[in-house]
């Protein structure tokens, strides 16, 4: 398959050009810099917050580039969260020609207002990221087909080579350095990490499937953040303290991907000890993507 990644420069796109070379598809790949590292079939340096045109068709456009800033700048004016995931979204649906369009929102999406999430589940978006990304999600289903569509929502996404403005990251090199790790969320909240690895399996999965349709990513275990965060700092044997700065009780939730699991064939390989376990040992050999 002819295949673009946008956001090919990205953690996850490095890691998902990797999977689709290894299955021998051609890779093109977008992306804001001039040039990329990785050996596309083809590259297109582009702003998607303007208007642009592709010189060639694909089978499937995997739409991975987003403004994702959770956990550190989260105080961005929304209007660039607007500019990047939603009219960047629909420059790209215009910009060219292809039979399948992948796009990744997330499942931060949802309301947590039940123990168990599916893609059914009551949607209430909270912070600019999420509420952008599901703005995208509904744009989509308003210009495409619904068999040409599908949208992945994953958990955290992390993995060797991540930066850190994510939490597991931040929280391992606060933990190595002995620095106070702070939680802003209260410390009963539940997690789901989803190794990149198992990331991007899905994601090479979805351009077998045949119809369209909307599906959550996530493993099958969970914690808290406070389980989270202790595992983090044994194994760094870490003198760091601990502020929580939200006590705030919160319903224990999970988002659920068995319609993944039955329709992609989708199944997590690593448990959140694997990731969390892989991550630190990467660190530990200050291995690099």
């Amino acid at each position: 398959m002819n295949v673009l990644v946008t956001g090919v420069n990205g953690f996850a796109g490095g890691y998902l050009f990797s999977r689709l070379k290894s299955y021998g598809h051609k890779v093109y790949g977008l992306g804001r810099q001039p040039s990329s590292a990785h050996p596309l079939d083809g590259y297109y340096p582009v702003d998607i917050t303007k208007r642009f045109q592709l010189d060639r068709e694909f089978d499937a456009v995997i739409h991975l580039a987003a403004l994702n800033r959770t956990t550190v700048g989260a105080d961005i004016d929304s209007r660039i969260f607007h500019r990047v995931n939603v009219e960047g979204t629909e420059n790209l649906i215009h910009a060219c020609g292809y039979s399948k369009f992948i796009y990744i929102s997330t499942a931060a999406v949802y309301a947590r207002e039940q123990e168990i999430i599916t893609e059914e589940s009551p949607i209430a978006p909270v912070g600019n990221y999420a509420k952008t990304k599901y703005e995208a999600e509904l744009l989509c289903e308003s210009l495409l087909p619904q068999n040409k569509l599908v949208v992945l929502r994953p958990v955290n996404i992390t993995g060797a080579g991540q930066k850190n403005l994510a939490a597991v990251p931040l929280f391992f090199e606060r933990a190595r350095n002995h620095e106070p790790l702070e939680l802003f969320v209260s410390p009963k909240k539940i997690i789901q990490l989803l190794d990149v690895t198992d990331f991007t399996q899905a994601i090479s999965q979805c351009l077998c499937f045949l119809g369209g349709g909307v599906f959550n990513l996530a493993p099958e275990d969970s914690m808290s953040m406070l389980q989270l965060v202790n595992i983090i700092l044994k194994r760094c044997d870490s003198k760091s303290s601990l502020i929580i700065r939200e006590e705030k009780e919160t319903l224990p939730s999970v988002i659920c991907a068995e319609k993944a699991r039955q329709k992609l064939s989708f199944q997590a390989s690593k448990t959140m000890n694997d990731i969390l376990e892989d991550y630190y040992q990467s660190q530990k050999r200050g291995t690099e993507r």
